[in-house]
């Protein structure tokens, strides 16, 4: 039955994406080998969709997936999350959110989860820190059981490479969870915290993206107390702009806020993006630049340039209207943003990313620049 409930999640998901035209939407589909604490390895398929959209200062996003192995490891799960930035004070930002999952566990009865999470954080172009709390609640017989959890942690970039170092304390009574999931003499005797520290560690190349998550662990409430570690390892390869191979393994520890068993696991899977908002959005570099124009009062127009591409990355962006002099672009919300006054008359504009060739954006005219590269044409009304 979790089977075709799980299906119907996801395409309920996939018409109300098409039906509220995303920036992006983003699907994934491989296969999977799963072990859970005490049992003997299966084999699952995978599918996952996850919906985009920017508006002004607001992204919205949301995402579905199922994991399918005909047992109990079925699992359905979704999210829906609403990141806000702060017009007078654009370096703090909130994100708040709901998540929600079916599922069946090898030792323990079906049932469901749902939790809901509140983050604050404080951005400086690709650096930043946040502090968020979180709660949950699962139900497999009829008992909810609570959890709760609060955070704090920093991200930052340098070049291709990025990087996160996050604490989390969570309280739950999924005693269950935890039993299953460990030795006997590290199983719960009533309700318990477990302290993780956590440290993610990403490097881009011009088609690889490599990723390493390491989590070390201490447990309170427990007969012996935990000291547990886990690692997981991920690549992902573009074989164009939109469609990647992606590989990643390790182990997960048990997430009692949202009812994640401890397992190891293996994955492969295909991911393919689309850019829905303007079919104009063509790639440079692996990423999308575009141009928008809108008029001002007093005559001429502001121009925001926009580009999609890693924070990490060093985006810049010359043109008449800065005298052929590169702009360092400034990190907004998912994406690159400079905006500018410009006057009536032609102006030309090119970007680049990490020191490459000038292009042009993807919605604009090509035409030569000063110096014979390539650049858009925008007339100015």
């Amino acid at each position: 039955m979790r089977g075709p409930v799980a299906a119907c999640l996801l395409i309920a998901a996939f018409r109300t994406a098409a039906a509220q035209a995303p920036d992006e939407i983003r699907v994934e589909a491989g296969v999977a080998e799963v072990r859970q604490a005490g049992t003997r390895s299966r084999n699952a398929a995978l599918l996952g969709l996850t919906w985009r959209r920017t508006h002004e200062r607001v992204v919205t996003t949301a995402s579905g997936s199922m994991t399918a192995a005909r047992d109990s490891i079925d699992t359905a799960q979704g999210l829906l999350a609403i990141r806000y930035q702060f017009a007078r004070q654009p370096h703090w930002r909130v994100e708040s959110g709901i998540a929600g999952a079916l599922f069946g566990l090898n030792s323990l009865s079906s049932g469901g989860n749902g939790a809901t999470f509140l983050r604050v954080q404080h951005a400086y172009g690709p650096r930043g820190v946040w502090a968020g709390t979180a709660a949950g609640v699962t139900n497999r017989t009829g008992t909810n059981l609570q959890s709760s959890a609060y955070d704090v942690g920093a991200w930052g970039e340098y070049g291709r490479t990025s990087g996160t170092v996050a604490g989390v304390v969570t309280r739950s009574r999924d005693t269950d969870l935890l039993a299953a999931s460990s030795l006997p003499s590290r199983r719960p005797v009533g309700p318990y915290i477990v302290r993780d520290a956590t440290v993610t560690v990403q490097q881009s190349f011009a088609a690889l993206d490599l990723a390493a998550v390491g989590t070390l662990r201490r447990g309170e409430g427990v007969a012996t107390k935990v000291n547990d570690r886990a690692m997981m390892l991920a690549a992902a390869f573009y074989l164009s702009p939109v469609i990647a191979l992606t590989v990643s393994g390790g182990r997960q520890l048990a997430d009692p806020l949202r009812a994640l068993p401890d397992a190891k696991f293996l994955s492969a899977s295909v991911r393919v993006l689309f850019l829905r908002r303007d079919p104009a959005v063509l790639q440079i570099d692996r990423y999308g630049a575009i141009v928008l124009m809108r008029g001002d009062p007093d005559g001429g127009a502001t121009m925001t340039i926009r580009v999609l591409a890693n924070a990490s990355a060093r985006v810049e962006a010359y043109g008449s209207f800065s005298a052929w002099q590169p702009v360092r672009m400034q990190w907004v919300l998912d994406a690159w943003e400079l905006q500018v006054h410009v006057p009536p008359g032609p102006q030309r504009v090119a970007v680049r990313i990490n020191g490459s060739e000038w292009r042009a954006p993807a919605n604009l005219t090509k035409v030569t620049d000063e110096f014979g590269g390539e650049a858009g044409l925008v007339v100015v009304p």
